[in-house]
């Protein structure tokens, strides 16, 4: 039975225990048809809810239907701080090979590594349950860090006293001056013993991965 012939068998939105039976054995794709499915806003997030707390044997055998088997990587702390803050505007005129060293730099000195982990563990367990395709990275980072109080990335290198010039040969250099102490800008939020759990509860509340662009055929 396919998602759409689903919600035509019972002519309304499911019940939690429908949705637990029905996603046995369900795939990723056949997962995010069904998201489409449902129309109420309350049914989105207790189906997006129900998702991340499946029992990991039936995740796992969600995942030997995937086209691809193999297990998904965790994001990485830096991976996630460098998706973010690869767009800081003065970086926007140089290529990529001449900026991997400058964040490798700022994320030496980023006080947030703590919630950088945080961050990464979070939005990889919505991934690992609602696929890469259904949780966009960009809109998490959008919707968690100015939350947490992090520096947007126009706003980053000032923040922690950072001046980016470019080199005789044209290269982007970054300096700051001797002595300057960079502390922590997390918010009350961050600091009251943040969870993972709690990321998620925060990006579900606001809508994360719980709408899409995409219809049914």
């Amino acid at each position: 039975m396919s998602p759409h012939e689903f919600f035509t068998a019972v002519a309304r939105d499911p019940t939690s225990k429908e949705i637990e039976k029905f996603l046995t054995n369900r795939s990723g794709e056949q997962m995010l048809q069904l998201l489409r499915c449902i129309q109420e806003p309350h049914a989105k997030v207790a189906f997006a809810t129900k998702m991340l707390n499946l029992p990991s044997n039936l995740s796992r055998r969600r995942a030997t239907s995937e086209k691809a088997q193999k297990a998904k990587k965790a994001l990485n702390a830096f991976v996630g701080f460098r998706c973010y803050y690869i767009t800081i505007p003065a970086f926007k005129s140089f290529p990529m090979k001449k900026l991997s060293s400058l964040v490798g730099t700022l994320w030496e000195a980023d006080p947030n590594k703590l919630l950088w982990s945080l961050l990464a563990k979070a939005w990889s367990m919505i991934r690992d349950q609602l696929t890469k395709k259904v949780a966009p990275l960009d809109e998490f980072f959008g919707m968690t860090c100015a939350w947490l109080g992090l520096p947007s990335p126009g706003l980053y290198l000032e923040t922690y006293g950072w001046t980016m010039s470019v080199d005789q040969d044209g290269n982007p250099t970054l300096f700051r001056e001797a002595g300057f102490e960079s502390t922590s800008v997390v918010t009350e939020a961050a600091n009251a013993a943040l969870s993972v759990e709690d990321i998620i509860d925060h990006v579900q509340i606001h809508g994360y991965a719980l709408t899409t662009s995409t219809t049914l055929p």
